[in-house]
């Protein structure tokens, strides 16, 4: 059996990554999700880098909810998770991936608290720094977010991205400072540290907010994208 008890499973799929800080952030996210589901088989899956795929892990034909763990809807939630899903020989439900729910937005909204960048004595403005896609969609649901910490900071925010994409975070950075503003944060739109974090790093912001991770209401969101299509399985 590779569910516990009666309940389907949760096959969380990101993206993957080279670095050993990001594997074990997402091992964290994973870990955290078990503590809001007890009774649920919560399993892990990546779209690159890393295995397995989520295809190997929905081989066995268990019944399960599959959660993208991307903030925002590009290739890989699209083809990636949706080829898997599809290609499921058992029960599978494709959950909505996380993007801009107001978890994400409170999650956001605290790091850069944490990071010094809100307040009297925060940041100017600020760079919504996210991986980037081709996919325009993607881009918009990027940019709709940085219209809503806009109105919730009361600076100007603008979206910058790592890759796929333009502006990049380090020319959004360049253009705030070509207008008069000073002090630049960068808020980083990521589950967890690697490649697109370090660019992120190095583009120049006098603050930068660390990933997400496995802060509380991402986790909150993960159970609660869980509970709201466990219902619909057949098993």
């Amino acid at each position: 059996m590779s569910t516990l008890g009666t309940n389907p499973r949760l096959l969380l799929v990101a993206h993957g990554t080279r670095s050993a800080a990001g594997r074990r952030v997402l091992g964290r996210v994973l870990l955290e999700t078990r503590k809001q589901l007890p009774g649920v088989d919560c399993r892990l899956a990546w779209v690159d880098v890393q295995s397995p795929g989520p295809d190997r892990v929905l081989a066995d034909a268990a019944p399960t909810v599959v959660v993208p763990a991307f903030l925002a809807r590009g290739f890989h939630v699209t083809h990636d998770v949706g080829q898997a899903c599809r290609e499921a020989p058992g029960p599978v439900v494709q959950t909505p991936h996380l993007g801009a729910e107001p978890e994400v937005v409170r999650a956001l909204m605290q790091r850069l608290a944490e990071s010094g960048a809100v307040g009297a004595f925060g940041a100017d403005a600020v760079v919504l720094g996210a991986a980037g896609s081709k996919n325009e969609s993607s881009l918009a649901e990027t940019r709709t977010l940085a219209g809503t910490l806009s109105d919730l900071l009361g600076v100007p925010v603008t979206s910058g991205f790592a890759s796929a994409a333009s502006p990049t975070i380090a020319e959004a950075v360049e253009r705030f400072r070509a207008g008069g503003l000073r002090r630049i944060a960068v808020a980083t739109h990521l589950l967890a540290p690697g490649f697109f974090a370090d660019r992120m790093a190095a583009a120049g912001g006098d603050i930068v907010s660390p990933p997400l991770g496995a802060h509380p209401e991402i986790i909150d969101l993960i159970a609660r994208r869980y509970r709201d299509n466990s219902a619909s399985i057949d098993h």
